[in-house]
C-alpha cells in the first residue's frame, strides 16, 4: 500500500506533522508486508505560498498515487480533494514518521474525519446556540 505522511523533515526519523497543508515535507512510502520501500521525501512548496495550501498539498499526495494519508489534521477543502481522489486519511500519533507508518501497517491508526469549516459549528452564535 502506498502511504503519504505529513512530516516535519525528510527522513523516517523525522517527527510526523500535526498539520497537513503547511507541513515541511510529504513522505511517501510503499508498505509491503510491514517493510518500507521506495521512500520518497517531497518538500512542500505550500509552506511559503499564499492560500489554498491544503488543496495544493492534497494534489501532491494525489500525484504520488498514494492510497492513504497520515496527518494530524486536514482542513475541509483538502479533505474533499482527498475524498475525490479516493485517498483514505488516518490520524497520526505523536512520534516519528517511522512509528506512524509501523502503526499504519499494523492497522492501529484511526481514520481521520473532516473538521467542520470555522464559523459553522454549533457553538455560541451557531445553529445550536440559544433561541
Amino acid at each position: 500500500m502506498k502511504v503519504a505522511i505529513a512530516a516535519s523533515g525528510e527522513t523516517l526519523d523525522s517527527q510526523a506533522s500535526p498539520v497537513f497543508g503547511r507541513c515541511s515535507h510529504i513522505i511517501v512510502v510503499n508498505i509491503v508486508d510491514g517493510d518500507f520501500k521506495d521512500v520518497k521525501a517531497i518538500p512542500n512548496p505550500s509552506t511559503t505560498e499564499g492560500g489554498g495550501a491544503g488543496i495544493k498539498t492534497a494534489r501532491i499526495v494525489g500525484n504520488e498515487n498514494a492510497q492513504a494519508l497520515i496527518s494530524g489534521s486536514v482542513g475541509p477543502n483538502a479533505f474533499e480533494v482527498l475524498k475525490q481522489l479516493e485517498i483514505k486519511t488516518y490520524q497520526m500519533v505523536q512520534g516519528t514518521v517511522k512509528e506512524n507508518l509501523t502503526l499504519m501497517s499494523q492497522g492501529k491508526l484511526d481514520e481521520l474525519h473532516p473538521t467542520p469549516p470555522r464559523g459553522r459549528g454549533l457553538g455560541i452564535g451557531g445553529r445550536g446556540g440559544r433561541r
